[in-house]
């Protein structure tokens, strides 16, 4: 039993509170009565429902005309046919395959094809040695004739030195050596190979030269290779290479982690079980080596427990600041994106967090996969400094549209007030390109989707293995940018897939963008673009290869930029010429290259419709 002394403080206590209590719902109620408007200002129009923004979108998109991509890929010789290895186990990097290369091997002119196929395997990070014919990495030459209007036609070149055991995953296109000829560098579970070309005319061949290169440093874990590009990150006038690295991966922590998914067993899962890993940042010496740079370039970012944190599975490069030199966005799947800031002297900085970079627009992570970048808007329309990066996220999560108004490193993601969030809410993106497909001068997005379980319409009944492609279209400077073609415009870009690799090349020199778009287990798509417009274009080509200049196109008072940057999209390579289109302008008013030494040229056109190639000129004595 309470004391009397007790029982007055308790009562003085419930007092107290009821006081207290009282105020608060004064309090509130003087709050909420405060917020009404004492005066309402009424529009005689009715406001627009969601149904009314529904049609207004649905007409918008009737405006624009038909994409429609022909998928060609058997007619023209491309019969290649993913293998994933898949033996029923369930490892992950089983799923998340499919890189693609969009390269001119032999040095014609012509846009050929390599593939990272994987090879058949049991589990472990190397295969036995392949025999003929089922090397891990897979070369289709362009034998195209040289006429307009000619059948695209590809030729499988078997003995040309690419030969690897590796499960492979992406692929980078670069001329390391200088000598003129691109050279490719593939990433894989457990290792990766760094190839120098040595082709001559009508002969492709390549040189396994990973281990005399140091171009596959050993590390005190388990490595699992992704997407990969070359690029001039310390500005001595070769290419450097990153490799983005998933997570420490082996089959035993893959059975040890053991992801199971109610209804089906044990399924791929995301990553969350497995430790993040670093980046690989391989510095060229000039001499046909390199050396593993990571830590002193600043490109090994760890937690508070001194862990890697990353989860890379896409990579681009990119020069928000304008100041030349080029910096490196990464997307992570289920943790931070990262951005390194380039001081112009190969060191970078991880500024994403601070750069609007790390999440999306909720603040949250996202299942990031492939990514891209561009110039959104023309110089008419916006200042011409509106970069956008653009990253695919895993399902139920919309597109993130990272836009920097203006030259700087200051991001915010506008998926939403660009109308890309919601079309893309319901599919997984892998594949995902910034291109001009109707040569309008605007940038258009491409996307390869398809998930990750073969089996997922069992437990989510929204979602689907194969999951068609999508098309957004840039309708100009006026929010909402992009407008969504329906399948019936897009062709065979909008059939179902378990799309992954997405890269884009123009393989019969037309001028326009053809895709070629791999899927798990399954055959490439050739995809011919086939518009229906009469739009005029501009095919620059720079030599040597010059992978970070920007190009600058003036015409029909619209001035257009493009970054030099094959490493685009998901575990690809894209084609290293540039092409512009420039809409009904039958004239190139100005032609301006920033080569990545700094030198700028002024490049004379004489007409539209063509190619031309760009040779830098001689630095002054």
């Amino acid at each position: 039993m309470k004391s009397s002394g007790e029982q007055k403080i308790n009562r003085a206590f419930r007092m107290s509170g009821s006081v207290i209590a009282l105020m608060v719902v004064i309090g509130a109620g003087a709050y909420f009565i405060n917020r009404i408007p004492k005066t309402r200002t009424v529009d005689p129009s009715p406001a627009p429902g969601p149904t009314d923004i529904k049609d207004a979108r649905v007409s918008k998109a009737a405006q624009q005309p038909p994409v429609p991509f022909v998928d060609i890929a058997t007619a023209s010789g491309l019969g290649f046919t993913h293998k994933n290895g898949a033996n029923g186990g369930k490892l992950l990097p089983e799923t998340m395959v499919g890189g693609v290369a969009v390269f001119d091997a032999d040095g014609d002119g012509r846009q050929d094809i390599a593939f990272a196929c994987a090879t058949p395997w049991t589990g472990e990070p190397f295969a036995s040695p392949p025999v003929a014919g089922t090397s891990s990495v897979q070369l289709f030459l362009n034998t195209t004739p040289k006429d307009p209007g000619a059948a695209i036609s590809f030729t499988q070149v078997l003995d040309c030195g690419l030969t690897s055991s590796l499960f492979a995953m992406g692929i980078a296109a670069g001329d390391y050596d200088g000598d003129s000829r691109v050279d490719l560098y593939v990433t894989g579970v457990g290792a990766n190979q760094l190839f120098r070309n040595e082709s001559s005319a009508n002969a492709p061949k390549f040189v396994d030269v990973t281990q005399s290169a140091g171009a596959d440093p050993k590390w005190n874990h388990p490595r699992w290779g992704t997407s990969t590009g070359f690029f001039d990150a310390d500005a001595d006038g070769d290419l450097d290479l990153i490799v983005a690295n998933y997570v420490q991966w082996s089959p035993e922590i893959d059975k040890r982690v053991d992801f199971r998914l109610a209804g089906l067993g044990r399924a791929y899962g995301p990553p969350t079980g497995f430790e993040g890993d670093d980046l690989l940042y391989l510095r060229n010496l000039g001499d046909g080596t390199f050396e593993d740079a990571t830590q002193s370039a600043g490109f090994a970012v760890r937690n508070s427990l001194g862990n890697p944190i990353g989860k890379a599975l896409g990579v681009i490069f990119v020069d928000p600041d304008q100041d030349g030199d080029l910096d490196v966005v990464v997307a992570n799947d289920t943790v931070a994106n990262g951005f390194f800031v380039n001081d112009g002297k190969g060191h970078f900085t991880e500024r994403a967090a601070v750069s609007g970079l790390a999440f999306d627009r909720n603040g949250a992570a996202t299942g990031a996969m492939g990514i891209d970048s561009g110039y959104l808007r023309s110089v008419n329309q916006s200042g011409g400094t509106d970069l956008a990066i653009a990253i695919g996220n895993f399902a139920n999560e919309p597109d993130s549209l990272y836009i920097s108004r203006g030259a700087t490193c200051n991001f915010s993601d506008d998926a939403v007030v660009e109308a890309l969030a919601a079309p893309t809410r319901a599919v997984l993106t892998f594949g995902l390109l910034l291109s001009d497909i109707d040569l309008d001068g605007d940038l258009d997005i491409a996307q390869a989707n398809g998930h990750i379980e073969d089996a997922i319409n069992r437990i989510q009944p929204s979602q689907t293995y194969a999951q068609r492609g999508q098309l957004f279209m840039n309708s100009g400077p006026a929010a909402p940018c992009f407008i969504e073609l329906p399948a019936s415009a897009i062709g065979d870009l909008a059939t179902p897939r378990v799309g992954r690799g997405l890269a884009a090349g123009d393989f019969d020199l037309d001028g326009d963008c053809d895709l070629v778009l791999t899927q798990v287990g399954g055959p490439v798509a050739l995809l011919r673009n086939d518009r229906v417009n009469h739009n005029h274009w501009l095919r620059v080509e720079l030599t040597p290869h010059a992978i970070g200049a920007q190009i600058e196109l003036e015409s029909g008072g619209t001035i257009q930029r493009r970054l030099v940057s094959p490493t685009r999209g998901y575990l690809s390579q894209s084609e290293l010429p540039v092409v512009f289109g420039i809409g009904s302008a039958e004239k190139v008013d100005r032609l301006t290259v920033r080569w990545p030494s700094g030198q700028s040229q002024s490049v004379p056109v004489d007409g539209v419709d063509r190619a031309i190639i760009v040779t830098q000129p001689r630095s002054p004595q």
